[in-house]
């Protein structure tokens, strides 16, 4: 990076972002121009060479994503990396997609900065297809504004242009399907087919037929040829949902696919080809499993040649009101109503919120249906799935707690009629996750160990929102 001959154009209406550009880039070696509109960098562009630029999205005149085509054709298409301190999903994308290097969201860190000084200098990424400006709903529900959100808004708006595989991880109700969905919609795919399907939805008898198809007569019952996922998807993008729970068998025939673009659907022993993104979705720790021999290596370096993280939401109640905001609007709430108290906003800040962004959502929807378009009050939220052992401090039975947190329930609402399904809703999850977790994620073993039948597992998984389907 050390380079006299390298100028860099840092394009930013604040002074003291041109400042600090200056007082980290120059010691280096680098030549530093500023300008504070994008006109007034076109000008600086058309008299001298640029190997790099810094573009803020927010300029007074001509905004920075309106000029980044202008810029680029000035500069023979010197890497440009985009800032803004209103990063949402559709600004990364636009800019990436619009030929931008990468993507810093203010406030950033000087060291963050000058890594991706680095990396725009030697790696000049090629431009992207047009921007893609419509909404929809997938995009909208990922929101934020904490830094957790913003890193996962980058790494869509990078990845989106390829063709690599993606393994997106997160626990239940983070929203790792919207993830999968934005992907796709922001590729060069998305013309073609989305696939999303859970393998665990299907016996195991059934996942193979499923995903690859079977011939006619290849077991009872298949009366005639039937294509599987990913020849239906061909051209497109496949999202394998619980991908930690796909059979062993599976998972080889799964490997091959990505690797050489090639299945053998069921009673079929001719090959046949395919050419589809996977993106796989799993709240299990693969690693462990891969340790645990219950899925292979090969296949978890090959999924996750790029991997995107989504925080809990209890690692970003920042986003909390945003969200908040969105889901009434999502379901008409009036206007006037949705404006929502400190004390509202302190209660659900405070909560674990172990379902994520989708037990938020389903708590707004009822807290917007009980408060009939007045301001909501606390009063309107379901209870808060908090542990039972928060329900008493002083008592260390588990008659204790329960006893306690039913005394709760009555005292907020004495005319309650539905009290034994609410302790199932506590209780029952916190024991199904922990022999899940216990067991590695494996419901099998867990199913055993609670002595139920698998299927009867994962309904009660289901009837407590913990699959991500």
């Amino acid at each position: 990076m050390n380079s006299p001959r390298c100028t860099v154009l840092v394009v930013d209406d604040e002074p003291s972002i041109c400042w600090g550009f200056e007082t980290l880039l120059e010691p280096q070696g680098y030549r530093v121009l500023t300008a504070s509109s994008a006109e007034e960098a076109l000008r600086l562009a058309d008299h001298q060479p640029i190997d790099l630029v810094l573009l803020d999205v927010r300029l007074p005149g001509e905004d920075g994503l309106t000029a980044l085509p202008k810029l680029r054709q000035a500069t023979d298409d010197a890497p440009t990396i985009v800032m803004t301190a209103f990063g949402d999903l559709e600004t990364a994308v636009q800019a990436i997609q619009g030929g931008a290097s990468d993507y810093l969201t203010k406030p950033f860190r000087l060291e963050d900065a000058a890594r991706a000084c680095r990396q725009a200098i030697q790696h000049r990424l090629a431009s992207g297809d047009t921007p893609i400006t419509e909404d929809t709903a997938e995009a909208s529900l990922l929101v934020g504004q904490s830094a957790a959100m913003q890193k996962v808004f980058r790494q869509i708006a990078l990845i989106a242009g390829s063709d690599l595989s993606v393994l997106v991880t997160g626990e239940t109700g983070t929203g790792k399907e919207l993830v999968a969905a934005a992907i796709h919609r922001h590729s060069q795919r998305r013309q073609q087919a989305y696939m999303a399907v859970s393998p665990v939805a299907f016996s195991e008898s059934l996942v193979e037929s499923e995903l690859f198809g079977h011939a006619k007569a290849a077991f009872t019952g298949a009366y005639e040829e039937r294509k599987g996922l990913f020849e239906l998807a061909n051209h497109g993008t496949v999202l394998l949902d619980e991908i930690g729970d796909l059979p062993m068998s599976i998972q080889v025939k799964l490997l091959r696919v990505i690797e050489q673009g090639e299945f053998s659907a069921v009673g079929d022993v001719r090959p046949r080809t395919c050419d589809v993104r996977v993106i796989a979705a799993t709240n299990r720790d693969l690693t462990k499993a891969v340790a645990a021999g219950s899925f292979r290596e090969d296949l978890l370096y090959r999924l996750s040649a790029v991997s995107i993280h989504l925080p809990p939401l209890r690692e970003r109640p920042e986003d909390i009101p945003q969200l908040v905001d969105y889901f009434l609007r999502r379901v008409g709430y009036p206007a006037k109503g949705r404006t929502i108290s400190d004390q509202v906003n302190s209660e659900l800040e405070s909560r674990p919120w172990l379902g994520n962004v989708r037990e938020l959502r389903n708590a707004i929807e009822h807290a917007s249906v009980i408060a009939r378009g007045r301001p909501l009050d606390i009063s309107d939220l379901p209870p808060s799935q908090r542990p039972l052992i928060a329900a008493s401090e002083n008592n260390d039975s588990l008659d204790g707690l329960i006893e306690a947190w039913a005394q709760s329930q009555l005292a907020a609402a004495p005319e309650i009629d539905d009290l034994y399904e609410r302790m199932l809703s506590q209780i029952e999850p916190a024991v199904l996750r922990i022999a899940l977790k216990h067991t590695n994620g494996n419901r099998a073993a867990a199913a055993k160990m609670l002595g139920i039948h698998r299927g009867t597992l994962r309904d009660k998984m289901k009837r407590h929102r913990m699959l991500d389907n």
